[in-house]
């Protein structure tokens, strides 16, 4: 499986070298052995989107201020 569900991932897996038999052997090509990992990823990954930040809810004291936040893919 890939390492993430978007970007900057990388897959792995087992290269052995064998016979005919499926034993383990020595004398493969190391030169035409497969790679043993490669990235991977399925688009950009989520970030937060957010707005200004509004008035306050009051002129002193312990006002609040809101702005829009959203998790955009």
């Amino acid at each position: 499986q890939c390492s993430s569900t978007c970007a900057g991932g990388f897959q792995r897996r087992v290269v052995v070298c064998q016979d005919e038999n499926g034993y383990t052997a020595n004398n493969c090509d190391e030169k035409s052995k497969p790679m043993e990992q490669r990235s991977c990823e399925s688009g950009p990954c989520p970030q937060w989107a957010y707005g200004s930040w509004g008035e306050c809810t009051k002129p002193c004291g312990a006002g609040t201020r809101t702005r829009l936040v959203v998790c955009q893919r």
